[in-house]
């Protein structure tokens, strides 16, 4: 490779590294077709790892011993009492509430509740302590209750590896729930009521002792009515009235009595006296005596003052005056004897009112006393009562008494298991499978350091991305199926994948430069089936090809075209043990092969010297295209020294298998100085697969032009 060579190829790299860095500097932007294409990429790892963990799934479902669930619904009593709907007695039950429903739930769920189950079945039957307690625990472990919604049912549930037996138990738990406070409500009032008994007792005898000191205060104090206080009061009120009355007669009777001696005293004969005016005896004296002094009138203007009639007349008139006289001294003393007993009467009533009055201070003073009594003996006889009255109703209710809860639902035996759950088990093996295989795949992507698209190519190594080799029916790069593709199949995407290679060439490099090296990082990687197929199709778009095989190791041309041993090869031409011969040669067709024959020698001075730089001089005057099939570069160091010889290199990397670190390690052996690394290829590809990894490569549209391959 002469200098103006290595300028015009430098001054190429560098425009092909401006023209990468300007890719790199293309905006990031959020790509969803990426995230489809890593589940495309990953799916047969994400499906075959969800398959697989739902295969375990379905067998550990189906080897996990079944359990069924039997289930009994019971409701809560809402507290009222079972005679005629009344109120709960004191020793009754609580009204439902939530607490008292949670309440339940750990009653159902105790040690006691599965201790009479156990019993009442015969589970603790000839069992030992210990037993006993193993099966207690495991009523306990499987037995559950929980409240229905916000009603005031309670679900009781039991699990069994047997169903009859699971049917069985949580039917035992809901009767002996049922009767649970049913025992306690008749121990309560049996409780309840000897209690009562021994306090009644004591009430009826303090009642009877506060009724008695009430009634013996009472006679003491002279109080024998219950209202004595109020008749009293009544008594004085009368008294006074009566007083007052009396009062005033006796006050009317002495003013009579001082008006008719006052007028008396004056010289009045007793005429103008009221109580004289008022008499019929007086009044009749005084119309006698009218008609005496008539008649004494009358006979006096007749006769003589000593005329009989007239002494007889007069002697009339005079005894009638003297009646009238004798009749006012007898209504004068009438007044008087009614002043008397005016007094008297007033003197009578006002006593008997003071003797009231007196009467009632003492009832006054006893009442505050009785008061005391009566609110006493009131008391004793009000919490007797009650008492009694309680002790009744503990009697009436004694043998009615009603479950705190009822059966609503008996359970039946089970049919179908609640686990092991073969439907939920294997969503849930298949989700926990995706999950994992998601998991893999993220780690699968992020260890997966291979090459895989061109761009990756030009970003990582700075390099040209020369073209892709297909997949060959996914078969081993030295099966001789590649030649075979070629020559029979011209028209197939493998064998214009190589015409696209050998394009590439006549694009990148001069005319003058003949000699093609084909490399690779690490063995395996196909440069071999990539040389023996760019040598044939070469060959067959007219140029003068002859491949030559450096591998002096492997020897893969030599196996992939079936060299036999006996023929001579590179290493005879070069040590001069054999002449060069080149077969097939003729005008049309010309496609030579430079073997290397087995031997137990490796003469690799004869490859790195100035024979093999000989050689390729006397091959460049009859070839036009002189493909050497090179070791690779990191586990032979002859190859870089090969390599400097031929005028283009083509490094060959295997799609998704060759470290991006191993390629890259390998391209610092060969200095762009020395060695002129024409391209990278990537081999090996899937079509198919490679549509997966992004649109920035021409391969993912081969679905769209794949039409035109036969």
């Amino acid at each position: 490779m002469n200098a103006s060579q290595a300028l015009v190829r430098a001054h190429d790299h560098g425009s092909d590294v401006a023209r990468i860095d300007g890719l790199r500097r293309e905006d990031d932007r959020l790509d969803l077709a990426e995230t489809v294409n890593f589940f495309r990429r990953w799916y047969p790892l994400i499906l075959g790892i969800a398959l697989v963990t739902g295969l375990v799934g379905l067998g550990v479902s189906l080897l996990l011993p079944k359990t069924y669930r039997a289930e009994a619904t019971v409701v809560l009593d809402k507290g009222t009492d079972a005679v005629n709907g009344a109120a709960p007695s004191p020793a009754g039950r609580a009204v439902v509430s939530n607490e008292l429903v949670e309440t339940q739930v750990e009653i159902i769920t105790s040690r006691d509740m599965t201790i009479r189950v156990a019993k009442a079945i015969g589970l603790f039957d000839g069992k030992s302590p210990t037993q006993q307690q193993e099966i207690e625990s495991t009523l306990r472990h499987n037995v559950a209750a929980y409240r229905s919604g916000e009603s005031y049912a309670l679900e009781i549930t039991y699990d069994a590896h047997d169903p009859q037996q699971a049917a069985r138990i949580v039917n035992e738990f809901a009767k002996q729930y049922s009767n649970w406070g049913l025992g306690e409500d008749q121990q309560r009032n049996r409780e309840a009521r000897a209690t009562l008994e021994q306090r009644l007792g004591s009430l009826r005898d303090q009642a009877q002792q506060d009724t008695e000191a009430l009634q013996q205060y009472r006679i003491r104090n002279n109080l024998l009515s219950t209202s004595g206080t109020s008749l009293t009061e009544q008594e004085i009120s009368n008294y006074e009235q009566q007083v007052a009355t009396a009062r005033a007669s006796a006050a009317e009777d002495t003013a009579m009595l001082n008006t008719a001696l006052s007028q008396l005293r004056s010289g009045s004969t007793g005429d103008d006296v009221g109580a004289a005016l008022n008499s019929p005896v007086i009044s009749s004296l005084r119309d006698q005596e009218s008609l005496a002094a008539a008649d004494v009138a009358d006979l006096s203007s007749r006769y003589g003052p000593n005329h009989p009639q007239l002494i007889r007349a007069r002697s009339k008139l005079k005894e009638i005056q003297t009646q009238i006289q004798d009749e006012i001294g007898r209504v004068i003393s009438n007044l008087r004897a009614k002043q008397e007993v005016s007094q008297q009467r007033l003197a009578s009533l006002s006593g008997s009112l003071g003797n009231a009055k007196q009467k009632l201070s003492q009832n006054n003073a006893a009442m505050v006393g009785l008061s005391d009594l009566e609110r006493k003996a009131a008391a004793s006889q009000s919490i007797y009562e009650t008492y009694l009255n309680s002790y009744k109703q503990l009697l009436a209710s004694e043998g009615t008494e009603q479950p705190d809860a009822k059966v609503v639902t008996q359970a039946t035996v089970p049919i179908e298991p609640i686990s092991p759950n073969l439907k939920l088990n294997l969503a849930l093996a298949m989700i926990i499978g995706l999950g994992l295989g998601l998991m893999a795949s993220y780690v699968a992507e992020a260890l997966d350091q291979g090459i895989r698209r061109s761009d990756e190519i030009e970003g990582a190594f700075g390099e040209r991305f020369l073209g892709s080799i297909p997949l060959l029916d996914k078969s081993d790069s030295t099966s001789p199926h590649a030649i075979a593709e070629i020559q029979d199949n011209p028209k197939s995407v493998f064998a214009e994948s190589f015409r696209a290679l050998s394009a590439a060439l006549t694009q990148f490099t001069t005319s003058n430069d003949k000699v093609v090296a084909i490399t690779s990082a690490l063995p395996g990687e196909g440069k071999t089936v990539i040389s023996c197929c760019l040598a044939h199709t070469s060959a067959k778009l007219g140029y003068r090809t002859i491949l030559i095989d450096c591998d002096l190791r492997r020897r893969g041309i030599s196996k992939l075209l079936g060299v036999k041993a006996e023929q001579s090869g590179l290493v005879e031409v070069l040590s001069g043990a054999a002449p060069l011969e080149v077969k097939n040669i003729s005008d049309d067709y010309v496609f030579c092969i430079l073997p290397i024959s087995p031997s137990d020698e490796e003469p690799e001075g004869l490859l790195t010297g100035e024979p093999f730089e000989q050689l390729i001089a006397q091959l460049r005057e009859r070839f036009d295209r002189i493909i050497l099939d090179l070791p690779p570069v990191l586990p032979i160091a002859a190859t870089r020294k090969m390599a400097q010889v031929a005028d283009s290199v083509i490094f060959a990397v295997k799609w998704r298998k060759t470290p991006k670190a191993a390629a890259k390690a390998a391209l610092k052996r060969l200095p762009s100085d020395l060695v002129n690394v024409v391209g990278i290829v990537l081999n090996k590809i899937d079509m198919r697969r490679r549509a997966h990894f992004g649109e920035n490569d021409p391969d993912y549209y081969y679905s769209q032009y794949s039409e035109y391959y036969s």
